[in-house]
C-alpha cells in the first residue's frame, strides 16, 4: 500500500483505533489521538530507517485500512486492549514478544 491509497480510506482527524488488514485478516491493530495522522507516519519515507523491516513487510502485506472512532483517547486505549486480545492480530503479537524478550 502507498500513501495515495490512504484517501480513500477517509481517515478522521480524531481520535480512534485503526485496523491495518489483508483481506479479512487483522494483521495490527492500534490506537490514536488522530487516526490520520497516526496511519499516514506509518508511509513515511524513512520508514525503514525510523520503525524497521518487520514495520516495512507488514505495510506491504497491508490492502485496506479500517478505524473505529472514538470520542476520547482514553475510549481508544480501552478499545485497542478489547480488540488485540479478542483478534490477536500477528504483527502485534511479533512485535510484543520481540519487546519484551
Amino acid at each position: 500500500m502507498k500513501t495515495v491509497d490512504l484517501k480513500k480510506f477517509e481517515l478522521p482527524d480524531a481520535p480512534g483505533v485503526y485496523f491495518f488488514k489483508h483481506g479479512k485478516k487483522i494483521l495490527y491493530v492500534g490506537k490514536a489521538t488522530s487516526v490520520q495522522d497516526r496511519v499516514k507516519s506509518y508511509f513515511s519515507k524513512d520508514i525503514f530507517v525510523s520503525r524497521g523491516p518487520r514495520i516495512v513487510k507488514m505495510l506491504e502485506e497491508v490492502d485496506r485500512v479500517e478505524y473505529i472512532q472514538t470520542d476520547s483517547v482514553l475510549e481508544a486505549l480501552i478499545l485497542e486492549a478489547n480488540e488485540i486480545k479478542k483478534h490477536q492480530p500477528i504483527y502485534f503479537i511479533l512485535f510484543f514478544f520481540l519487546i519484551f524478550q
